[in-house]
């Protein structure tokens, strides 16, 4: 697979490219915050550890449910177990439970509740199995979740029908029991919903943003062994690509060799990029890894950290460069060899830049909601060489969208996010 940088004037001035700015993120003293990075315009929001325990994916396609494994430095975090039992009306002994689940950290449709899935089987879900003929997925594993207080919940993920999950929690002897229900739609601009058992409420997660500054369980060999170990570092958001690459000069280091690299991984970017010197009893960084990502609107970014300050500051900063817009267009054959909009964020204009092999006199482009439905179109004519469109969009709800030219095998898209 080949892909190709585009580097088109207008956007060229419109994003000053090959700007360094230098940013500095702070996830808090003693890691007690989460916080949810833009690249574009250096937007963050800050969250406390504990402003969530539970995350369900609003996507339509997805049943991810998700443990929030962020914790303050040396204190207590979210835990989850399978309950050793298929029946609901069991009591769990938590003497008697086995290894954590964690956050697999693979993509956003696939958390703790789903890590026990067999991957080979594409209707197992984890917390349960889907059925194509009813399409529903029903649940069949009761799990056991310790709270940062100490107190344990039994969970059960009963359903997921249309975009409603059923589920239900209770203490571990069945006493208690709460029957919840979430539906996706209420949600639809935030890509998971937070559940916090202290409140009892839902609260949409942040939307928009393109790498998370957090806590998780990193795998990390000790004496020996690859365990689990709560690690501050940095994932990749929903639509995000990034390339690591090692062994070189972060000034001159060449983004084309890395561009076959870009992995949608969550954890491609991680913790490893700093570590503790036992002898100066500090910090230090990897002065020759910088990171390439690849946000959903092809923007290309590099990224190289300079200052952590570990659990005193939670400071985390770093050198970003915009390097230019990825092509979109992977195939070989395809007529297309270019396809981007600007602005991104858009509000109620959108210029395309598309480059063509051959001329096109009817050149199908739509844009289509989260939910694949299509909210406007438009035909136009495309000579060979680069075409560049302004459109008018019509008045739509802020959330996330998608450009897409061309039909059938010979198409092309691209995430739009807009925001009025």
């Amino acid at each position: 697979m080949k892909r190709s940088i585009t580097l088109l004037s207008f956007l060229a001035i419109a994003f000053f490219l090959h700007a360094q700015e230098t940013v500095t993120v702070s996830v808090g003293n003693g890691y007690s915050t989460q916080v949810y990075y833009t690249m574009a315009d250096n937007a963050q929001t800050t969250l406390a550890n504990n402003a969530w325990d539970l995350a369900f994916t609003t996507d339509p396609g997805d049943g991810g449910v998700f443990t929030n494994e962020a914790g303050n430095s040396g204190g207590p975090v979210v835990q989850l177990w399978l309950g050793l039992t298929w029946e609901w009306s069991d009591v769990i002994d938590p003497g008697m439970l086995e290894d954590s689940l964690y956050n697999p950290e693979t993509d956003w449709a696939t958390g703790a509740f789903n890590s026990v899935k067999d991957p080979l089987d594409p209707y197992d879900y984890g917390w349960g199995f889907y059925s194509p003929f009813d399409e529903k997925t029903i649940g069949v594993r009761v799990y056991a979740l310790q709270l940062r207080n100490g107190s344990w919940k039994k969970i059960m993920i009963d359903s997921l029908v249309n975009d409603t999950y059923y589920w239900r929690f209770a203490e571990l002897d069945g006493s208690g029991e709460v029957h919840s229900t979430v539906l996706k739609s209420d949600f639809s601009d935030s890509p998971l919903v937070y559940f916090s058992f202290t409140t009892g409420e839902y609260t949409p997660s942040p939307a928009g943003w393109d790498l998370l500054f957090t806590r998780y369980f990193a795998p990390l060999e000790l004496n020996g062994e690859i365990v689990p170990y709560p690690s501050t570092g940095v994932l990749s958001g929903f639509g995000i690509e990034v390339a690591e690459a090692n062994g070189v000069n972060p000034a001159t280091v060449n983004y084309e060799d890395y561009l076959d690299s870009l992995d949608s991984h969550l954890d491609v970017i991680g913790q490893d990029w700093k570590s503790f010197n036992l002898t100066t009893f500090s910090w230090e960084l990897d002065p020759d890894r910088v990171f390439f990502v690849k946000l959903a609107n092809n923007e290309l970014w590099k990224v190289f950290f300079t200052a952590f300050g570990g659990s005193g500051t939670g400071n985390i900063s770093f050198e970003k460069t915009l390097v230019g817009m990825v092509s979109g267009v992977e195939e070989a054959g395809s007529n297309f060899t270019s396809f981007g909009v600007f602005p991104n964020p858009a509000a109620t204009d959108l210029t395309v830049a598309v480059s063509l092999e051959n001329a096109v006199e009817k050149l199908p482009i739509r844009l289509v909601n989260a939910l694949g439905q299509e909210v406007w179109n438009k035909t136009v004519s495309g000579s060979a060489g680069l075409n560049v469109w302004q459109i008018e969009l019509p008045n739509l709800p802020n959330g996330l969208y998608y450009l897409v030219g061309g039909n059938g095998n010979d198409s092309v898209s691209t995430a739009v996010r807009i925001q009025n």
